[in-house]
């Protein structure tokens, strides 16, 4: 386990979820209010896509660290 493992708590707080997504839906109310219900769906999608690229980036970042230990401690 690296120090940044180690750093990270392993479970979110439902507080840090909650804020997350007051931000996210207070962004897509601007984008609404100022443009069109088109736009807001683009933005929404544009925002889920962001999200699962980072959680795929984080998994493949987590699974080559693996694999360096492995083969480094070897």
């Amino acid at each position: 386990m690296d120090t940044v493992t180690a750093a990270k708590p392993v479970h979110r707080s439902w507080v840090v979820v909650a804020a997350k997504a007051i931000v996210v839906l207070q962004s897509l109310a601007i984008v609404y209010m100022l443009t069109s219900a088109w736009v807001t769906v683009a933005v929404a999608a544009g925002f889920a896509a962001v999200v699962v690229a980072v959680k795929a980036l984080s998994r493949a970042s987590k699974q080559v660290d693996q694999i360096f230990e492995d083969e480094l401690n070897a």
